[in-house]
């Protein structure tokens, strides 16, 4: 009979934080976007209607050619009826993302990020690092679906995306004139570069329940870097205030990494030893690791032990 002992992450890790980022983990995404998850489907009664000349694909090439479909897209098509509800509930890496993390289907639907499919969100989702550096993205863009840090999505220009306006002005025939602007505009809509419209609320990291910057209305935000493609020049804002500019919150939610075939998932955790620390590039309170990457983590910075002198605090040992 196999022994079991004591989980090592249960000693040293936690996975919530006392801290509320305003993203859009905390845009009340059950009330404002509810999932059936198969309530109205019976299966013991067939469905009354096909799925039209869908049906008389292969199921094999059917479930890849919806895996192919943007997840707006991909919703619209499984309220037609029983049939395509059935066929979409079929796909396995849609399941496996229902299963797991249903609120970022919620997230998707509620912003309309159509700019990447079922099959893009699963693959992102099956990857651990953030797009822009060698730690975990726990957080996923969601104007284009990139895995990413919480270091990079409050700084990197990246992430910073633009309002139509500031977006309209670099399609802009000689950036100046101001009859322009429809031109501009119409331009912008001709070139469809990735983008989403947020939802009202309160953005930016805030340490109390009142904190938080409040946006009342919805604002189509674009990806900067499918907009300008020298993020150095032209491309820099006037001003960021990265932790408290609201519109880098507005497409980020987090995300857990799915392994086995989808079957499991790891939301990631943080270092109890680490909960003090302020070091970027070693240890840092913010930085979160997968449970594989904890072990390696304690592997280099030693075991993590309760403080003597200050009760309830703990900090990295150097073994001897």
């Amino acid at each position: 009979m196999e022994k079991t002992f004591p989980n090592l992450f249960d000693f040293t890790t936690y996975t919530k934080q006392n801290i509320c980022d305003n993203t859009l983990d905390d845009a009340q995404l059950v009330t404002r976007c509810p999932l059936d998850k198969g309530r109205f489907t019976d299966a013991s009664t067939p469905p009354r209607y096909s799925a039209g000349q869908l049906d008389q694909l292969p199921a094999e090439l059917l479930i890849q050619v919806l895996l192919y479909i943007d997840l707006p897209s991909l919703t619209r098509f499984r309220r037609v009826n029983r049939r395509a509800m059935a066929l979409v509930d079929s796909i396995p890496q849609y399941d496996a993302i229902v299963k797991h993390c249903p609120n970022i289907i919620r997230a998707i639907l509620s912003i309309q990020a159509d700019a990447f499919d079922c099959d893009v969100l699963y693959t992102t989702l099956s990857t651990t690092r953030c797009s822009t550096c060698e730690r975990f993205g726990d957080h996923l863009y969601l104007i284009d679906c990139r895995r990413v840090c919480y270091f990079c999505f409050t700084r990197r220009l990246e992430y910073f995306p633009l309002t139509i306006g500031r977006a309209s002005s670099f399609f802009t025939p000689d950036g100046t004139q101001q009859r322009s602007a429809i031109t501009s505009r119409q331009r912008l809509r001709a070139a469809n570069p990735p983008s989403i419209l947020s939802l009202p609320g309160r953005y930016c990291t805030a340490w109390t329940s009142e904190g938080g910057n409040l946006v009342r209305k919805r604002l189509q935000l674009f990806d900067r870097q499918a907009v300008i493609q020298d993020l150095t020049g032209s491309g820099l804002p006037k001003l960021d205030k990265t932790t408290r500019e609201p519109q880098r919150f507005m497409a980020i939610i987090t995300a857990p990494y799915l392994f086995d075939s989808g079957r499991q998932a790891d939301w990631g955790c943080f270092c109890l030893g680490c909960k003090e620390e302020k070091e970027e590039k070693s240890k840092h309170f913010r930085i979160k690791y997968t449970r594989e990457e904890v072990s390696e983590h304690i592997a280099r910075y030693g075991p993590v032990r309760e403080t003597p002198r200050i009760p309830g605090r703990f900090m990295h040992v150097t073994q001897v």
